[in-house]
């Protein structure tokens, strides 16, 4: 076997020193573009541009590594069995003193260690320069190195899909590479996994599927007759996903195609005056402006209804605070996104003259040099700590919302929260001070800073559990209120800044309810500075009807019912609420059930056993309509030709048929027959005609 690993990496080798020479070049490249971020801010000027601040996290690196480890990998693998089609190269190889499985085992361990060669070591190339001191001017952490891995580790997948592709006798046009759609598809769900330990599950279930139906086809030569079982149902779990992707893919070119009325949706919008009215969007018809009674809002220059363009411009200012009383920072698992964004790790905050700033996700802000690119220390509720990255004290959320609404600010915060304080932070002479302090059994849920123009400083909204107070850049109580209705059914507190000074209008919207029926009105309350209530209102909730756009629709019809399972295990729960709707799983199961029947029936077409019917149904009932597919392509279907006895369509390779149990007839004799019949007692009875001169 050590013989054949070595003939597979001497042929093979100088494709893994291409690929390393060409990987190493793309990543230098995309390594300069972040080293040329912080030479740029060294000369005063300013970028927000967070995904090039950390090699290994920038877009431009993560997209390099997943297309080149696909394509590599994919590549190497149909390659080892490419250069041995011929026929016979191949059966000289294949007919060796060893068995097929030890042949195949060491192609792939060649395989592998080739594929480490040319991607591996470029990628251990750049954590080394990233973790070098004086290099890169942002946070690190050992997980940010998990994006790049996992795409690392998705390739290995590819390997194997390359394997099967060249080793399938099927046309290239049809299912020879569905195999590949496989592997591509493991590739598109890791930029969306919310764990590496998902992913790593996934690497390895996909991994092992697509190995064993490449093993499967080498012991058959690339055939679906003679596999062993376990080959044969790899390889039917391989297509159908291969089969998936091209029909998700499909369904998507195909919707984008067709009409799309997504929802119809109401909601209220405060103007500078301080009235409201309400906004109304039809499915598929224009916006409706109207007062609280109904009549349409006109314009009072032209008396003609009112534009939405022109009723911008008597909207007043408003600012949302959605405040959060979980402490994110130690519950992790209420954290939405993937773990390869980047503000899962860090985030911009701030740029100084001479420092940038970065919030942390566990709870500080770190400092870096932008001269030397050096760490400089971090800077908590106690203050700031010289060369230490973390403290016992800690803030509790960033922008005052939600953890993972954080990185969405449009401008950096001027404050930072606890539990049972705000504070106000002076990151020029690296400082912090209290701006709001709750009471000994209050707690602070939110605080979000307000620029009524440009990226100034006005206000400061903030929330706790008790209540809902504005206050100015110096501290000083613009006014408060209770929070009532409280949280959490009213998780959303909206502000609106009115023309007339010191005017403002408080909104508690109740949180979002799917159901139609006994619905939480909206608190509207009005405010002025120095009075308190000058008024208060509750308006009906406005339901949104949600229509699902076509390509959800067909992709309901594509997806199988054992997708639902995995997806949500992989994703959670909020796929199902932001993308995957009810509506979309019994079209699923719909079409299901009708691959069910079509693959039954074509099985009695073909006489399968009773046993392998049965199979293959419930192999239907659970891949849906890619599941079909990967039935109609892994099958080996046989032509038909009527029977001479019964005149039915019958199978060309059984030796009776299976209607009326009559042989084949005999072909018609042409002269040319040199044999003696069947149940000659010697060839001298029969004659041999004289050979002509």
């Amino acid at each position: 076997m050590s013989t054949l690993i070595r003939k597979e990496l001497r042929e093979n080798f100088k494709l893994a020193l291409i690929g390393f020479a060409l990987f190493a070049f793309m990543l230098v490249v995309n390594y300069h573009a972040s080293t040329g971020l912080y030479a740029s801010l060294a000369l005063g000027q300013t970028s927000w541009n967070i995904y090039t601040a950390q090699p290994l996290l920038s877009n431009g690196v993560i997209s390099v590594v997943g297309i080149f480890c696909t394509v590599f990998a994919a590549l190497l693998g149909w390659l080892q069995i490419h250069n041995e089609r011929h026929r016979d190269l191949w059966a000289f190889l294949i007919h060796r003193p060893v068995s097929r499985t030890k042949i195949f085992a060491a192609k792939a361990v060649a395989g592998l260690c080739l594929y480490a060669l040319g991607a591996g070591l470029p990628l251990l190339g750049l954590i080394a320069m990233t973790r070098m001191p004086g290099q890169i001017a942002a946070p690190f952490e050992w997980a940010m190195v998990l994006p790049v891995f996992s795409f690392f580790l998705s390739g290995m997948v590819c390997y194997f899909a390359g394997l099967l592709t060249g080793l399938r006798q099927a046309r290239w046009y049809a299912s020879r590479g569905l195999g590949l759609g496989a592997a591509l598809l493991v590739c598109v769900a890791m930029g969306n996994m919310p764990e590496f330990s998902r992913a790593l599950v996934l690497i390895l279930v996909a991994g092992a599927v697509l190995a064993t139906a490449a093993w499967g086809s080498f012991m058959s030569s690339g055939y679906y007759e003679g596999q062993p079982a376990l080959g044969r149902r790899a390889l039917a779990g391989s297509l159908a996903a291969g089969c998936l992707l091209v029909l998700g893919f499909a369904a998507v070119m195909l919707g984008s195609l067709l009409p799309n009325e997504i929802y119809a949706w109401s909601r209220y919008q405060i103007t500078k005056d301080g009235a409201i009215y309400k906004m109304t969007q039809p499915a598929g018809k224009p916006l409706e402006i109207t007062d609280l009674n109904g009549v349409p809002l006109n314009d009072p220059k032209t008396g003609r209804t009112i534009t939405p363009t022109d009723f911008n411009h008597l909207a007043a200012p408003e600012s949302v605070l959605r405040p959060d009383f979980v402490d994110l920072s130690k519950n992790q698992s209420r954290v939405h996104g993937t773990f390869q964004q980047t503000s899962r790790f860090f985030s911009l905050w701030r740029q100084t003259p001479d420092t940038l700033w970065y919030w942390n996700r566990n709870g500080r802000l770190w400092g870096f040099d932008i001269a030397s690119r050096r760490f400089l220390g971090s800077l908590g509720p106690e203050g700031f700590a010289p060369g230490k990255s973390s403290g016992p004290a800690r803030f509790s959320q960033a922008e005052g919302q939600s953890w993972s609404d954080y990185y969405n600010a449009s401008y950096p915060a001027r404050t930072l929260l606890t539990d049972h304080a705000v504070y106000q932070l002076d990151l020029e002479h690296r400082a912090i001070k209290p701006f709001f302090e709750a009471t000994n059994h209050d707690r602070v849920g939110g605080a979000l800073d307000v620029a009524l123009q440009g990226y100034g400083w006005d206000y400061t909204i903030v929330a706790t559990k008790e209540s809902v107070c504005l206050l100015t850049p110096d501290g000083h109580i613009v006014w408060q209120r209770p929070y009532v209705p409280g949280y959490p059914a009213y998780n959303d507190v909206e502000v609106s800044f009115l023309e007339v000074s010191n005017r403002f209008v408080l909104q508690f919207r109740p949180a979002y309810q799917p159901e139609q029926t006994n619905r939480l009105p909206l608190h509207v309350v009005w405010l002025a500075a120095g009075q308190g209530v000058i008024n208060q209102q509750d308006l009906p909730s406005n339901p949104r009807v949600w229509t699902p756009p076509w390509p959800q629709r067909l992709l309901g019809l594509v997806l199988p019912p054992a997708f639902w399972p995995v997806v949500g295990w992989l994703y959670g729960h909020w796929i199902f609420t932001n993308f995957l709707r009810p509506e979309m799983l019994w079209l699923s199961l719909a079409a299901a059930v009708i691959s069910a029947g079509a693959g039954w029936w074509l099985g009695r077409r073909y006489h399968f056993p009773v046993a392998s019917q049965l199979k293959w149904a419930v192999f239907h009932l659970l891949m849906g309509l890619p599941g079909l597919l990967g039935f109609l392509c892994v099958q080996e279907w046989a032509a038909r030709e009527a029977c001479p006895s019964c005149e039915k369509l019958r199978l060309v390779d059984r030796d009776k048929c299976e209607y009326c149990g009559a042989g084949f007839a005999p072909p018609p004799k042409n002269g040319t027959e040199i044999f003696a019949p069947a149940g000659a007692s010697s060839a001298g009875s029969v004659p041999i005609p004289a050979m002509r001169e």
